[in-house]
């Protein structure tokens, strides 16, 4: 015998656009994922060449007003592109890559990864949104939270940088390229790490699984390179090392700087030896390739248990 519920209502209001559903799913993610206090605490240790490079300007312009010009911008750093350059190289060299590839595997594992897990996928597409939507509000997420070790404590940089160093409206217009230049190394950065991190989380429902390949993928070549170039010195096999591919990416964005501050001289930043279009291409190309991967995991996943 039928059943007549008279609680069903057949909704007959406006459905929100596609870019709506994206945005909700992408907010809704980030703030799951930016909770808690352990969070700050990483944030911080994560972040940590930025932070002292800046709390170091603050101090020096404080403590030695006098000598601020002549130390830090004449010996440490020549201009504002130079110095958040050096600050790019300091925080993604082969040792160092460690910190934000932690914050973004730690924060961003459990993207997919939870929601397959507790079986929310069903649920998300029980409502009028598809796996393309579900994929594309996932990976906003992620690229937000990137954010947080990338073009955020750049841009802070910068900004601490312009108003203690006394750039005037003339220098300061002249050096606006830098802010776009560092947008652009961000965006490479926040690609390249977000779509190797979706990736892991579609791969599995268990979220500290996926955040320790994304690690290990990312950071042991680049150690492991580096180690062994110690020994051969062979320029090709740069290419399989994640940190510097980064590194030269980073090189061509800021025009091939080749001169500058003596701790950049000292550190070898001025100079590569791997191509640095190339390695951009590569970063975007394995991007690529993991956001497909992504999505047909998603697409294949089952959803009706």
């Amino acid at each position: 015998m039928s059943v007549f519920d008279r609680s069903y209502r057949k909704y007959e209001g406006e459905l929100k656009g596609r870019m709506y559903k994206i945005w909700e799913i992408a907010k809704s993610t980030f703030r799951v994922q930016f909770s808690g206090k352990k969070v700050i605490l990483l944030l911080i240790f994560c972040n940590l060449p930025v932070l002292a490079f800046t709390l170091m300007l603050v101090f020096m312009a404080i403590f030695i007003p006098g000598g601020f010009s002549d130390i830090f911008l004449g010996t440490l750093f020549e201009s504002l592109d130079l110095a958040l350059y050096l600050i790019i190289m300091f925080s993604f060299n082969a040792g160092s890559i460690f910190m934000p590839t932690v914050f973004i595997a730690a924060l961003n594992s459990g993207t997919i990864a939870n929601d397959k897990k507790h079986n929310a996928l069903a649920l998300y597409m029980a409502k009028p949104i598809d796996r393309i939507d579900y994929g594309i509000g996932k990976f906003i997420s992620v690229l937000m939270v990137s954010s947080f070790v990338t073009y955020i404590p750049w841009f802070v940089f910068m900004v601490a940088f312009t108003l203690i160093g006394g750039v005037s409206g003339t220098e300061f217009v002249q050096s606006i390229w830098v802010f776009f230049a560092a947008m652009a190394g961000a965006l490479v950065v926040m690609l390249f790490f977000g779509s190797i991190t979706l990736l892991f989380s579609s791969m599995t429902s268990q979220s500290i699984l996926g955040g320790i390949l994304m690690i290990l993928v990312i950071f042991l070549p680049s150690v492991i390179i580096n180690s062994v170039n110690v020994i051969f010195e062979q320029d090709w096999l740069n290419y399989f090392s994640v940190s510097s591919l980064i590194a030269s990416s980073i090189y061509v964005l800021f025009g091939k700087p080749s001169a500058g501050s003596l701790l950049g001289e000292a550190a070898g930043f001025f100079g590569f030896n791997v191509n640095g279009w190339v390695s951009l291409a590569i970063l975007l190309l394995i991007s690529a390739i993991a956001l497909l991967l992504t999505f047909r995991n998603l697409y294949k996943e089952d959803i009706s248990g």
